[in-house]
């Protein structure tokens, strides 16, 4: 009896090392797939890790993919601002993701005199989503998860089946890459060869991005009536996108979505409370088309109450309003290239504006 629990607590514990050894040592993110949700955050992590950073003034972006600065176009104007931009907005990403990026980026809070957040509201609108059991994050940020995270990340699901799942993936990150993992097996040298070259080069790619050309001209909108003309040459999958972002009734507000940003943007201000970098929040420009139904102004919001703190402050809420125009957009709530480069020139010649000229 003695002999098989041996066994079984050193097979279990040879598990345990080996899962660490591979998962928790960094050495297999070095070659998960760029194009997964996990491979992809880590891609953009790394690109600002390597980033160099000539001087002190460092500006740093985050969001989800609406996020629309151009590192390269605002660092046009390091010139006249006297600050250089980075970015590690990451499509798919949430709130919750957010905090988990800026500690591992900044895990002493003082490498930037700023990091401006890109948010869709200053009203907490409600979503159709609970973004609280939004079971993606966790794969997003696995890499930034350790077993001291487990009680709160766990715990942020208000599902408590998908906590518990949760805690069980960060327990066993092998669970979540998982997948990944048999994807290398099928062709290892091949992924090997990519991944390696993406670590190397992506950071080029990114920087040198310029967006699509396409635009939403020709777009027509009647809110009265619930009707839309889509550009000429729309394909079916972008004229249902479009009527679902500009014309689907928004939910009724529950304070459910309101209470879940409170707790993750108070999180980050949990990590800069008390440093000097700025926190700037703005509100990305809406759509190819305003919708006149937004959520009405609420004092009481997440980030105006946060507003009032030491250090935190908000863009003019109309600041990117004259990018709301269709020619600006190349689909329902993305920038195109033109409008991705005013987005960028406009927030870095608005920043020493809000933070003062470099010292």
């Amino acid at each position: 009896m003695k002999r098989a629990v041996f066994i079984l607590v050193a097979s279990l514990l040879g598990f345990l090392g080996l899962e660490a050894a591979v998962f928790r040592s960094g050495l297999y993110m070095t070659i998960t797939d760029p194009n997964s949700s996990s491979g992809y955050t880590e891609m953009m992590l790394h690109n600002e890790e390597i980033r160099v950073k000539q001087g002190p003034h460092q500006i740093l972006s985050i969001g989800d993919s609406r996020m629309a600065l151009v590192a390269r176009v605002a660092n046009e104007l390091t010139s006249e601002t006297g600050y250089t931009h980075g970015t590690i907005s990451t499509a798919g990403t949430t709130p919750r993701c957010w905090y988990y990026m800026l500690r591992r980026i900044d895990p002493h809070a003082n490498g930037y005199k700023a990091i401006v957040i890109g948010i869709d509201t200053y009203d907490d609108q409600e979503s159709w989503e609970n973004y609280a059991d939004r079971e993606g994050d966790t794969s997003y940020v696995i890499d930034e998860l350790g077993y001291a995270d487990i009680a709160e990340f766990s715990r942020s699901f208000q599902d408590p089946e998908r906590g518990a799942r949760a805690a069980r993936l960060i327990l066993l990150k092998g669970l979540v890459l998982k997948r990944d993992f048999q994807a290398l097996l099928l062709n290892p040298w091949a992924r090997v060869r990519d991944s390696l070259q993406s670590r190397r080069d992506s950071h080029i790619w990114i920087y040198d991005y310029l967006g699509p050309t396409r635009s939403m001209a020709g777009l027509e909108v009647d809110f009265e009536h619930k009707t839309l003309k889509p550009p000429p040459g729309t394909d079916a999958g972008l004229e249902t996108s479009l009527r679902q972002y500009l014309l689907e009734e928004f939910p009724p507000d529950t304070g459910q979505h309101a209470a879940y940003l409170k707790y993750w943007y108070g999180r980050i201000y949990d990590h800069y409370r008390n440093s000097a970098t700025k926190l700037i929040f703005l509100r990305l420009p809406r759509g190819p088309r305003a919708r006149p139904d937004f959520s009405p102004t609420k004092p009481d919001s997440s980030v105006r109450l946060l507003a009032h703190e030491k250090n935190v402050a908000l863009l003019p809420e109309d600041f990117f309003n004259a990018l709301e125009t269709p020619e600006l957009f190349q689909d329902q709530m993305h920038l195109n290239q033109e409008g991705l480069r005013q987005f960028s020139r406009m927030l870095a010649a608005e920043i020493p504006k809000v933070i003062g000229p470099p010292q």
